[in-house]
């Protein structure tokens, strides 16, 4: 079903039988859309989860970076009931350990966007080129695409690649920068979550999120990390959808426990007794 939060458009998802009480929210990576991630909501609305995915680029401008994204962001978990767990995939993995703390909730990043690397995602002289312009960033092509789907089923990936869009990406390129300057602003700091508000999940061969790099952005924010041996990026479906979300649960119940029960009242008693 359709939604909007704040600004955002989305999609919620409620299971045949609700089993947590805390919803999850589930964040894009650039270039992909909400239905790019209908399989991983699919899984979690199975299992009992209520699920709320948000499409936060569709709504940036030229002129988008950092801030605005957060902020976007910021506003449609604000208008979200139930202190949601957030889950994200690449860039939204990333937005997600971003606002997990002052969020005081749990985030998991799949293959997140890392703050100071230079993501093959943005690289190549034409996505230089329309982030100096301002313009548009174009899909990734060629060995790039193969690596960003190469966990996807083969039945999947002409329907992904359909699905991919053009995206703004300043505040990608920005937060590549961060690395660069001594003097980055605050809203690039990687979030100072305690664990275990985080979990990265990542796969051992994805180059969008490199091993070495993720270790040290995990110990910087105090976050757990979950390896796939053998798999790349695309850990939102395919052949590795069922040990992530394997990961994810494990994460959660063990994070949250008794919080995540749902709460019946008591039947009023019988005044006639």
């Amino acid at each position: 079903m359709e939604l909007r939060r704040g600004r955002l458009a989305g999609a919620i998802a409620h299971p045949a039988t609700r089993k947590f009480s805390r919803p999850i929210v589930l964040l894009p990576e650039l270039f992909t859309t909400i239905s790019h991630l209908s399989l991983l909501s699919g899984y979690l609305n199975d299992l009992g989860w209520e699920v709320c995915t948000l499409d936060p680029y569709s709504a940036l401008g030229a002129d988008c970076g950092v801030a605005a994204l957060t902020a976007l962001v910021r506003e449609a978990l604000g208008a979200c009931e139930g202190n949601p767990i957030l889950v994200g995939h690449g860039y939204g993995g990333w937005l997600g350990l971003q606002l997990a703390p002052e969020l005081s909730t749990v985030a998991i990043g799949l293959g997140p966007a890392l703050p100071g690397f230079r993501s093959p995602l943005i690289a190549g002289w034409r996505r230089r080129l329309a982030l100096k312009l301002g313009t548009p960033l174009a899909p990734p092509t060629g060995r790039t695409l193969f690596e960003f789907i190469a966990d996807a089923e083969a039945f999947q990936r002409e329907q992904i690649i359909r699905g991919l869009t053009r995206h703004f990406a300043g505040f990608a390129a920005e937060l590549e920068r961060q690395a660069e300057s001594r003097d980055a602003p605050a809203t690039l700091s990687p979030p100072a979550a305690a664990a275990p508000s985080g979990l990265i999940i990542a796969g051992d061969s994805d180059i969008f999120a490199p091993r070495d790099r993720v270790a040290r952005f995990a110990l910087a924010i105090g976050a757990e990390v979950r390896w796939l041996g053998g798999r790349g990026h695309w850990l939102v479906g395919g052949r590795a959808l069922e040990r992530t979300v394997s990961e994810m649960q494990r994460f959660i119940v063990r994070a949250l426990g008794q919080e995540l029960l749902l709460l019946y009242s008591e039947p009023p008693e019988d005044q006639g007794a």
